[in-house]
């Protein structure tokens, strides 16, 4: 008797599976319940901040911006311009243009850390491309 409740145990338990329907974890037609912008959903204001709110936050605080690489200072030393004229430095290693160009009309938007050194304030720049 064990024997055989075990078996019909075994047999449920494996033909079970093939009666499940099949759907799978992704359906195709439906569209999403509202746009993303620049890859972030939330409430909170998602604008990125002026050029003078960025020079007085701390030494090594993650920044975006957006605005204009209006001149190359150095070899790896840019200013960009950004709302209302404000303009500060950038650093940026030629590996993060990815081999694309951009010119003082080209806006663009950049991720990096805020540097400061004394009243110096300057971005070293890690991710760059068009808004």
């Amino acid at each position: 008797m064990a024997k055989k409740f075990t078996i019909a145990a075994l047999i449920a338990l494996f033909t079970l599976p093939a009666f499940a329907e099949d759907a799978g974890g992704y359906k195709s037609g439906e569209t999403p319940p509202r746009t993303q912008d620049s890859g972030y959903k939330g409430t909170e204001d998602t604008t990125s901040p002026s050029i003078s709110q960025v020079k007085t936050m701390r030494d090594g605080a993650w920044v975006t911006l957006e605005g204009y690489i209006v001149k190359q200072k150095g070899e790896q030393s840019y200013q960009l311009r950004g709302r209302g004229n404000e303009t500060i430095d950038l650093v940026i290693p030629k590996k993060v243009f990815d081999g694309k160009t951009y010119d003082a009309e080209d806006q663009v938007r950049m991720n990096g850390r805020l540097r400061q050194d004394g009243k110096r304030s300057w971005v070293d720049v890690e991710q760059l491309g068009a808004p």
